[in-house]
Formats: C-alpha cells, structure tokens, sequence
C-alpha cells in the first residue's frame, strides 16, 4: 500500500474499500496502513479514522472523533470519545480540522463538552 505504489487514487480507493469493510478485514490491515504512514506513503487522517471506526466497532471509544452514529431520537452524535478535551490536539497532529468544524459536516452543532466521569 502507498502512493508510489498505486499512484495517489488508488491509495485512496484501497483504503476507503478496507475501511467500510467488516472488523476482522480492517484489523488484517490495519498495520500494512499504520506501516505506509510511518514511511510518508498514506496520510495519518485516513490511518486516525480507521483507528476510532475499529475502536467504535470493539465498543471502546474513539481517539480521534471521526466516527458519528445516531442516538435513540435519530440525530447524529459522536461515538464517545476518550480524552475528549484534548481530541482537537490529537486530531491536529494527524492533520485532520478541528472536530468543531468537522462536525458542520453532518448538521451536528457541535461543543466540546467534557463529562464529569471523563
């Protein structure tokens, strides 16, 4: 996987497909992804939203709050996630916006909030 492997689309595409696949498949992957980030061949945002989907996914929270679900009245939320006051921290060092503006993306007004058994 990489870059200069595929070319920069295809990159893209293979990931996007390992990331809307089942768990297993994403945790099969999951290192050779981390392994093209460490060597500048895939970008660290893409290797952050697989990261929280896997967590999501073995009901653990999320690192990076990139993974949105709907709560009991059907409007979308953020899985929870861990260390949530810090998140924009964590999501700046893998170049990803800050979760504020990226929850706009999907009609969420969102605030950090910080709850008190976090």
């Amino acid at each position: 996987m990489g870059r200069s492997l595929v070319g920069s689309g295809y990159n893209s595409a293979l990931f996007a497909v390992i990331q809307h696949a089942d768990l297993a498949t994403q945790e099969k992957y999951f290192p050779l992804i981390k392994q093209s980030v460490d060597e500048g061949e895939s970008r660290a945002s893409e290797l952050a939203m697989m990261q929280d989907r896997i967590l999501m996914r073995q009901g653990k929270d999320q690192i990076y709050g990139s993974q949105i679900v709907f709560d009991n009245s059907g409007a979308q939320v953020f899985y929870p996630i861990e260390d949530e006051k810090n998140v924009n921290i964590r999501r700046a060092k893998v170049g990803m916006q800050p979760i504020e503006e990226y929850a706009k993306y999907f009609g969420i007004d969102y605030k950090l909030t910080i709850s008190p058994e976090r």
